[in-house]
């Protein structure tokens, strides 16, 4: 037995040291690409247009997408062709160059090292076809002129300030792209006036030509500047040497009386240690000194876009803008006329259709929208969607033979409970109804009113001065309320308990304006989901009352033509999206909680 343990533990002990197991290889490589050398060396005058450009790293590199990632400026037409050949890039610029220009190449991580995808950070190639290098810079940012929020990878472009309206026709002088917080920064451009423009470039020919291509301009003309450069006194040989709050390298400004060429890429590695924080080197840089706010024209043109069918004889229909006046003109079998109700969403562009008579046969219809003809359209208004086919093959008759509903309001203070139909109401008694208070061993019957808030009777209120915490039940008998096609209600018992004024929370926002105008006020979700809207021209403050706890937002929109509603920009005629100001605090509101701010409105 002992000979026999023995035996078991060395053939455990064989099988362990037997299994295969992966080799750790050492610590994960997370150093990007270096550059080596440049030929021509980076800042280079009197480039010639025949000369190739050759980068090489200290490792074997992949190229990443250099469509989008690779960015010459002044831009070319056609673009720069970047092939791999051993551990180097080699760039073929395909195209005459223009005389006495500084050109800019930014590749931003273009380039990754083979093994683990490590990207190159952003780094740019500058070299000139004269005898100097631009050296002056122009920074901003670009917005979203409704949201307000930063927008990235934006193409920002310069052109000469006589060159009016040439987004539309010119390339550009200088293009870059914004970052992640929507800042741009021109390096190496030259000295003068320029037309500022950003864009959203869906098809990347550097043109405004696509109406859903979002754009934004400057009003006035702008500068270009000279950036103080940052000098470290310690290090004579970064004397010249401008750091971005990266510590990329910008530019390096050429003195006439010094000609000898710098290879930037080394820098890093000469006296590292000497570079001091970005916070003691960078110079004060405002990117808020040229703000453009990014818009998409609005297009104006009513379109009809599509039908959807939804069951139960109801048809939605679709449009590009706001419609009024909707109207189906009937042209085919006018032996039987189709008759219908409609009813319009919030913005207007989107309108049911239930029909109340019917012909179960494709007919021949005319929209009509806004006093216009705007479709011919041919449909079976009874048709079945496979969909509801099948659901009504699961569903039992009986039960699909009801007018069904949504209890909307169930237990709120400042809303009166409501039954919404699935069809409009053609025949009800609104007498059955009643209302019962419960309490614990007795319950009350109590006069409600009843009444529909809508024109097509589908929204059933009931009216009455209920009181908190208390608890209700509304009934309704079956076959009280008949649709048009026959279908009626099962019996209706909708129990709720009202809340509590202690549930909800208030907000008041002092509006604090130094000009008079036309406001628009707004409370808005924090995913900017509108809850209220006024309409204010002075300082007013504004209580709201009866909120859910959450987060919420405040905004005010310059309604400079008092249309009540937000208008986008045009480009053609110069003009500027209105003007909007968000309230800087996120207001985290809770139950039984009152908020009280001021809201000083500075319009710039």
């Amino acid at each position: 037995m002992k000979f026999f343990g023995y035996s078991v533990i060395l053939l455990i002990l064989c099988v362990s040291c037997a299994q295969p197991r992966s080799l750790t290889g050492g610590e994960k490589d997370v150093t990007p690409p270096v550059i080596l050398k440049q030929e021509p060396p980076n800042y280079t005058i009197n480039f010639k247009s025949s000369q190739q450009i050759r980068i090489y790293f200290d490792e074997y590199v992949a190229l990443d997408n250099p469509s989008e990632n690779f960015l010459i400026s002044p831009p070319l037409k056609k673009p720069p062709e970047y092939t791999l050949k051993g551990k180097s890039l080699i760039i073929n610029l395909n195209n005459e160059l223009a005389e006495n220009t500084t050109y800019i190449i930014t590749c931003n991580q273009g380039i990754k090292d083979l093994t683990e995808g490590n990207p190159l950070p952003l780094t740019t190639y500058v070299f000139s076809t004269g005898d100097y290098i631009d050296s002056l810079s122009l920074i901003g940012t670009v917005k979203n002129a409704f949201t307000m929020l930063p927008e990235e990878k934006i193409g920002v472009m310069l052109y000469k300030h006589d060159e009016d309206s040439a987004l539309l026709r010119d390339l550009p002088r200088y293009y870059v792209t914004t970052d992640k917080d929507g800042k741009f920064k021109f390096t190496n451009i030259a000295e003068g006036e320029y037309q500022l423009y950003a864009l959203l470039d869906k098809n990347r020919n550097y043109l405004f030509d696509q109406k859903d291509e979002k754009v934004a301009f400057a009003t006035d003309l702008v500068q270009s500047i000279y950036i103080q450069p940052v000098t470290n006194k310690t290090d004579t040989v970064q004397k010249d040497i401008v750091l971005t709050d990266s510590t990329q390298i910008d530019s390096v400004p050429i003195q006439e009386e010094d000609t000898t060429q710098i290879d930037v890429t080394q820098i890093d590695t000469i006296q590292s240690d000497t570079i001091l924080a970005d916070s003691l080197l960078a110079p004060v840089v405002d990117y808020a000194a040229n703000t453009l706010m990014l818009f998409e024209e609005q297009d104006t043109t009513t379109r009809f876009i599509r039908r959807d069918f939804k069951g139960n004889y109801k048809h939605e229909f679709v449009f590009k803008n706001e419609i009024q006046g909707l109207k189906l003109n009937q042209i085919s079998n006018l032996d039987t006329i189709v008759t219908y109700l409609t009813e319009y969403n919030k913005t207007k562009d989107t309108i049911s259709v239930f029909f109340t008579s019917i012909l179960n046969n494709d007919v021949d219809f005319e929209l009509f929208a806004n006093d216009q003809l705007l479709d011919t359209l041919n449909f079976n208004p009874a048709q079945i969607s496979t969909s509801t086919r099948r659901l009504s093959q699961k569903t039992d008759s009986a039960t699909a033979n009801y007018l069904t509903y949504t209890e909307i309001n169930k237990g709120e203070l400042n809303k009166y409970p409501e039954i919404l139909f699935a069809s409009p109401v053609w025949i009800f008694d609104l007498t059955k109804c009643t209302l019962i208070e419960e309490r614990k061993n007795e319950s009350d019957t109590l006069p409600v009113e009843c009444y529909f808030t809508d024109s097509i009777n589908r929204s059933l209120a009931f009216k009455y001065p209920f009181k908190e915490k208390a608890n209700y039940t509304i009934l309704c008998p079956d076959s009280v309320f008949f649709s048009y096609f026959g279908t009626c209600n099962d019996s209706i018992s909708i129990k709720f308990t009202m809340k509590s004024s202690k549930d909800y929370g208030s907000i008041r926002v002092a509006y604090q304006f130094y000009e008079e105008n036309n406001f628009i006020v707004q409370l808005m979700t924090e995913n900017l989901n509108v809850v209220q809207e006024d309409f204010i021209r002075f300082n007013k403050s504004i209580t709201y009352n009866y909120l859910q706890a959450g987060k919420y937002r405040v905004r005010v929109i310059v309604d400079a033509n008092n249309n009540k509603r937000w208008d986008s920009g045009d480009f053609l005629s110069r003009q500027q999206p209105e003007k909007i100001i968000y309230f800087e605090k996120t207001l985290d509101l809770a139950p039984n909680w009152k908020i009280e701010e001021t809201f000083d409105v500075v319009i710039e």
